[in-house]
């Protein structure tokens, strides 16, 4: 059972706003070391980290940063919301990069090249649920909004008074289960995908919106779902911070998926006031094997109200 309302407040006062890090744990703690916090979380200057939800799969040390993270939390240093791993992980779905969660060893590609992941046992299991089911979709407050994937005001009014996204995820799924199969003579395969996408809010604060595209291969398999690009039509004043979305491009990715404007890397797309600080971190597997350091992918922190990037590596640019 969640902790509280599916929609919070987000911290008062200065924040470090964390990207997916994806089982990444020693590019965090250099990025927190960047960022001038302390080994135990504090930062001298009373900053405290929001982190965007994904903070597992694919990377060498999932449960590292999951202990790291419910630490910061117990302390009240750090808020953290619900992301698409997260929620694969508490339905019970085998995904891409998840195997270290079910004591498995995988590998993420066709070469079939064992990943190297430090493997869950039924203890860790357990804890990693219970932070997880902990986890808000949303936090908000004046100037600036959290959440992992999509900023969709209906779907976020849908949720506002509840307290159990599984209870919500699973109600709405069927309910459209129930006016697909009324509708089985007028919908295709990929039809139904994209309702059962689009209808339901968990989904869609937690990956996105979809719409129909020209096949193409990408995380593994494919895809004729490709995501859409929400915060062109995004207008309001107060500004959104997002991740999911990498905005790392690396050789032989498709062209198939969604892309920002490589032209201007640290900008905010749509308005400028849509920031998805989601640098590719989650395929440092990828880029290991490939050829190692130094790395294309990023892990990155959005510090505000300052609107500066900071970067694993030491990095930090202005958003413009």
């Amino acid at each position: 059972m969640n902790a509280g309302p599916l929609v919070q407040p987000l911290f008062d006062g200065p924040l470090d706003v964390i990207a997916d890090v994806h089982g990444e744990f020693d590019a965090l703690r250099c990025l927190l070391r960047h960022l001038g916090y302390r080994n135990d979380g504090v930062h001298t200057e009373g900053r405290r980290l929001v982190f965007l939800g994904d903070l597992t799969d694919r990377g060498p040390n999932s449960p590292a940063v999951v202990s790291l993270v419910a630490r910061l939390m117990a302390r009240g240093l750090a808020q953290c919301i619900l992301g698409n791993h997260e929620l694969n992980i508490l339905l019970g779905e085998r995904k891409r990069g998840n195997g270290w969660f079910f004591g498995e060893r995988e590998a993420l590609d066709r070469s079939g090249r064992v990943v190297p992941q430090a493997l869950a046992d039924e203890r860790l299991r357990a804890r990693t649920r219970k932070l997880f089911l902990r986890l808000p979709l949303v936090l908000e407050r004046e100037d600036l909004r959290i959440v992992h994937a999509c900023w969709h005001r209906e779907m976020i009014d849908r949720v506002r008074g509840e307290t159990d996204f599984l209870a919500v995820y699973y109600r709405e799924r069927q309910r459209i289960d129930e006016d697909l199969s009324r509708l089985a003579d007028q919908q295709d395969e990929v039809g139904s995908a994209l309702a059962r996408q689009n209808l339901n809010p968990i989904k869609v604060l937690t990956s996105g919106l979809e719409q129909r595209c020209e096949p193409f291969y990408a995380s593994g398999k494919m895809r004729r779902e490709g995501r859409v690009p929400w915060w062109d039509g995004y207008r309001d004043e107060a500004y959104v911070v997002f991740g999911h979305y990498s905005r790392a491009r690396l050789p032989g990715d498709s062209a198939g998926d969604l892309r920002f404007d490589d032209s201007r890397p640290y900008a905010g797309p749509g308005n400028g006031r849509a920031f998805c600080i989601d640098y590719g971190v989650a395929r440092r597997w990828r880029e290991r094997f490939d050829h190692g350091p130094p790395f294309r992918t990023a892990l990155a922190a959005l510090r505000w109200p300052e609107k500066w990037l900071y970067f694993d590596t030491g990095r930090a640019v202005p958003v413009v």
